[in-house]
C-alpha cells in the first residue's frame, strides 16, 4: 500500500488518473487494501463492497480509455454515511433492524457523486439514527479514531470522519444537524463543511430533523472541499428544501489574500472550551492577523436562547421521524430517544410554530451582531479528545451533550454554512478545530479565509501514528 496514493488529495489523484500514471482500478484496489488492513482496527465500516468498487473502477478505465473524462471525480473512491440512500445498497442509518433496507434509487448526493465518476467503496458507521456526537454505536459497535482507537472520532459522521484521517477515502459524505460534520472533522483533524441549509439536497437522506439537516463533505483539505460542494451543491426538482440559486465556480478566488477581510470573534461565547482548544484558537486568531485579516470582537445572541428554541423545534422534528420508526421496530430506540420521541409528541403545535418565529428572530439579531464582519470564528468542539460514554470535568465543572455542541449547533438552526479546519494539537497529540461561519450561501468566503488559514499552518499536514 502507498501511502502517496492513500493520503493524495483529490486535485493530485485527478491529474494521476486523468494523465494515466495510475489507473482507475489501482486507486480503488489501494482504498480496498487499506480498508481491509485498518478497518478492524477502527470500525468505521458497516458496508464494504469490494467487487462493486472494483467493477466500477474498471468502466471508469474503459472510459478513459475511449476519450471520456468525467471530471476531477472520475475514479476516486468514497464512502457514503449510511443514512443516506444508495440503490441496490443496504442502508441502515446505523440499526441492525435495518438492514434490509435496501433504497430502489439513489439519493440526489448519490446521483450527483456517481455522474461525476466517483468509485463508492462502502457506507460508513454512524451514530444510531445520527443521533449524537459519542461515535458509540449500539448495534455497530464503537467508531474508533485513528488519533488513539481508545478515543472517539465523535459523531454522529463518526466513520466518515476516521475513514478520511486513516486515509481510506479522499471524501466522505457525512450529514450535520448539531455538528456531525464539524465535530468530527476537529477530533480526527481534517476537514468537514457544513453547507448553507438547502444547498445540498436532502432527497434520500434519512429524515431525523427536517429543518437543521445538512450533507456535506469531509475530506483532507479545504480545496477538495470545494472540489466536492461543486459537485454536490444546487436545486434538486425533487427536494421543495434545496434553493434556486445559482451554483457559483467555489475554487475561484479560493487563493486570493484574507488582508482586510474583518473576522467576528464572540470571547464569552468560545470561552467554555478545555485550555488546549482555546488555546490552539487564539493561537489562530493571531496568525489570521499575521495574514492580514482583521478579528473584530462582537457579541451574538447569547447560546441558551439557541438552544432553548432548538430543543423545541429538535424534539418536535425527531418525533415525526421516530414515529414510524417505533411503530416498526419499538425496540430499536434507546431510552433517550423514546423520551424525546415522548417529549415532542406532546409539545403543542402552536410552541413548535412560536420556536421557528424565534429562531427567524435569532437569525435577525446574529445577523445584526455579525453586520460589519465577514466570517465568524469559533471552536469546532470544546474537547481535545472525546472519551466514550461520560465526559470528564472541564474547566472543573460537569460537562454535558448541550456543551458538546456549543460550537456547531446554533449555526444548524440557523442553516449557515461552516466549515472546520485543523488549527492544532493538544500537548499529548489529539487534533483540534476552528471552524469559520459566513453569511447564508457565502461559502466561498468561508471556504477563502479557511483555504488561507489552512496553507499557513501545517496542523493539516499531520497523519495519525496508527495509519501513517
Amino acid at each position: 500500500m502507498k501511502n502517496d496514493l492513500a493520503f493524495s488529495s483529490i486535485a493530485d489523484l485527478a491529474g494521476a488518473i486523468r494523465g494515466r500514471r495510475v489507473s482507475c482500478v489501482e486507486v480503488t484496489q489501494t482504498a480496498l487494501d487499506r480498508t481491509e488492513k485498518l478497518d478492524p482496527l477502527l470500525n468505521s465500516y458497516i458496508t464494504v463492497l469490494p467487487e462493486a468498487a472494483l467493477s466500477q473502477a474498471r468502466q471508469m478505465d474503459a472510459e478513459l480509455d475511449r476519450g471520456q473524462y468525467r471530471g476531477p471525480f472520475h475514479g476516486v473512491p468514497i464512502s457514503i454515511k449510511d443514512h443516506i440512500d444508495t440503490a441496490g445498497v443496504r442502508t441502515t442509518a446505523g440499526a441492525r433492524s435495518r438492514m434490509n433496507n435496501i433504497p430502489a434509487k439513489d439519493s440526489c448526493v448519490v446521483r450527483r457523486l456517481k455522474r461525476a465518476g466517483t468509485v463508492l467503496i462502502g457506507k460508513a458507521n454512524m451514530n444510531k439514527f445520527a443521533e449524537g456526537e459519542s461515535g458509540d454505536n449500539p448495534d455497530f459497535g464503537k467508531i474508533r479514531n485513528p488519533w488513539s482507537r481508545e478515543f472517539s472520532p465523535g459523531g454522529s459522521s463518526g466513520g466518515s470522519g476516521a475513514q478520511v484521517a486513516a486515509g481510506l477515502v479522499p471524501l466522505s459524505i457525512g450529514s450535520d444537524n448539531g455538528g456531525s460534520i464539524r465535530i468530527p472533522a476537529a477530533l480526527c483533524g481534517i476537514v468537514g463543511l457544513k453547507p448553507t441549509y438547502g444547498r445540498i439536497s436532502l432527497e434520500g437522506v434519512f429524515p431525523r430533523l427536517y429543518s437543521c439537516d445538512h450533507p456535506g463533505p469531509m475530506t483532507r483539505s479545504v480545496e477538495d472541499c470545494t472540489l466536492a460542494l461543486q459537485v454536490l451543491a444546487g436545486h434538486d426538482a425533487g427536494d421543495t428544501t434545496t434553493a434556486r440559486k445559482p451554483v457559483p465556480d467555489y475554487s475561484k478566488g479560493l487563493r486570493t489574500s484574507v488582508r482586510g477581510l474583518r473576522i467576528g470573534l464572540d470571547r464569552e461565547y468560545a470561552s467554555r472550551g478545555e485550555p488546549e482548544v482555546l488555546s490552539a484558537f487564539y493561537k489562530a486568531t493571531d496568525t489570521l492577523r499575521t495574514l492580514g485579516a482583521d478579528v473584530i470582537e462582537l457579541t451574538i445572541p447569547p447560546y441558551a436562547e439557541f438552544l432553548a428554541i432548538g430543543n423545541t423545534i429538535t424534539e418536535c422534528e425527531w418525533a415525526v421521524a421516530a414515529a414510524d420508526l417505533y411503530r416498526e421496530h419499538p425496540g430499536d430506540l434507546n431510552v433517550d430517544d423514546t423520551a424525546d420521541l415522548k417529549a415532542g409528541s406532546i409539545i403543542p403545535a402552536v410552541d413548535y410554530i412560536r420556536a421557528t418565529q424565534y429562531r427567524s428572530i435569532l437569525q435577525r439579531e446574529y445577523a445584526r451582531a455579525t453586520r460589519d464582519v465577514d466570517v465568524f470564528i469559533a471552536p469546532s468542539y470544546p474537547l481535545a479528545r472525546r472519551p466514550f460514554g461520560e465526559y470528564r470535568l472541564v474547566q472543573g465543572r460537569k460537562f454535558t451533550f448541550e456543551d458538546a455542541i456549543r460550537y456547531t449547533f446554533p449555526f444548524d438552526l440557523m442553516g449557515l454554512p461552516a466549515i472546520s479546519v485543523p488549527s492544532g494539537f493538544s500537548d499529548d497529540g489529539f487534533p483540534v478545530g476552528i471552524q469559520f461561519i459566513a453569511r447564508a450561501f457565502d461559502e466561498p468566503t468561508a471556504m477563502r479565509v479557511a483555504y488561507n488559514y489552512e496553507q499557513a499552518t501545517e496542523w493539516h499536514t499531520r497523519r495519525p501514528a496508527l495509519v501513517a
